[in-house]
């Protein structure tokens, strides 16, 4: 038996919104636990979700850094100032 091991996790946000995708990518989308612009989602790093990110690459972004850019809850900043946050820290990367 194996011992109690942390599994690795993908952080994603959604950066392009479904409205005009084909249902298989809507699909993909709602299976990752995303569906609207800028959303984000925190899942276990399989096989199976490798390959709905790969139907989708263009309509996602997988997030590395720190967790204050990237919440695991609902944020209640509003969309406006966590894309300033999150441009802001891009900048000081630069």
């Amino acid at each position: 038996m194996r011992g109690t091991s942390r599994r690795k996790t993908i952080r994603l946000k959604q950066i392009r919104s479904g409205v005009r995708a084909t249902r298989e990518m809507r699909d993909a989308l709602k299976s990752l636990g995303l569906g609207k612009r800028f959303m984000f989602s925190e899942i276990p790093d399989t096989k199976a979700v490798r390959a709905a990110i790969a139907k989708v690459p263009h309509m996602v972004s997988i997030l590395d850094g720190p967790d204050i850019l990237f919440p695991r809850e609902k944020s209640t900043l509003g969309i406006d100032r966590i894309i300033d946050a999150v441009e802001a820290v891009r900048a000081l990367r630069k």
